[in-house]
């Protein structure tokens, strides 16, 4: 596969963000349906990534092989989070060290973490087969939409003019596209071994950040079968975008 096309559609995985914050300009979105949107979108990703990732690092490489790239995907994210205070945006951040001055820097950060390792899951898939690149790129625009919308409210909250806003949504873009960049060439034409425990390194780190997304939006809830629900609905989409790939 052409790497310039993978590279293209990386770009507007990220880049889609821009479409959620139309969304919240034109029709300003509740929180309780944004909330419903972010958990649904995440469990978009979450079950393609158990579904479809994992298990086609496992066929390739093994247990070992994936447990590795898996363990230390996540640690990475985990690390890297820990040492750039982050908001993605749905949630709540009750450090009162950070006025709402800095907020704008906190929704920065959130994107960044986010859409690198989301561009690494793209580039490690389209890597792998046409299949897996298009279902969790499938995956990943639906999530940065609904994000898109949650990036809005903090965003608009610091009197920003809407057309600076929607540029900053849209260079989202950039670090998935980066992302893709570093999986992509590495993995098109390396031995079994390796694709296998990059892609399930790519995975470790997607699942991570989203995990860390979804357990501030638990807390926040008010109505937990609600957010249970929401969850539901997106892993059964993720199951529905599987089946059709």
């Amino acid at each position: 596969m052409d790497i310039l096309f993978v590279l293209v559609l990386a770009f507007l995985g990220g880049a889609v963000t821009v479409l959620g914050g139309f969304f919240y300009t034109f029709f300003r979105i509740g929180k309780r349906v944004m909330q419903f949107a972010m958990t649904a979108s995440t469990g978009i990703v979450l079950s393609v990534i158990m579904l479809s990732v994992l298990p086609e690092a496992l066929n390739l490489g093994g247990v070992g092989y994936t447990a590795l790239g898996f363990v230390l995907g996540g640690i990475v994210m985990m690390v890297t989070g820990t040492l750039f205070p982050h908001t993605y945006g749905a949630e709540r951040y009750e450090d009162k060290l950070y006025s709402i001055l800095k907020t704008g820097s906190l929704v920065v950060y959130g994107m960044l973490l986010y859409n690198f390792p989301a561009g690494l899951l793209i580039g490690s898939g389209f890597a792998f087969s046409l299949k897996l690149g298009t279902a969790v790129l499938i995956a990943i625009v639906l999530q940065n939409i609904a994000r898109g919308v949650a990036v809005s409210s903090p965003l608009s909250g610091m009197v920003m003019d809407k057309t600076k806003m929607l540029l900053v949504m849209m260079l989202a873009g950039v670090p998935t596209l980066a992302g893709a960049l570093l999986a992509f060439p590495a993995l098109a034409y390396s031995p079994p071994f390796l694709v296998s425990s990059g892609i399930a390194f790519s995975a470790g780190a997607m699942f991570f950040i989203c995990a860390d997304q979804l357990v501030p939006l638990v807390k926040s809830y008010s109505r937990r079968h609600e957010i249970a629900f929401a969850l539901f609905i997106g892993v059964f989409a993720g199951v529905l975008i599987l089946g059709i790939g």
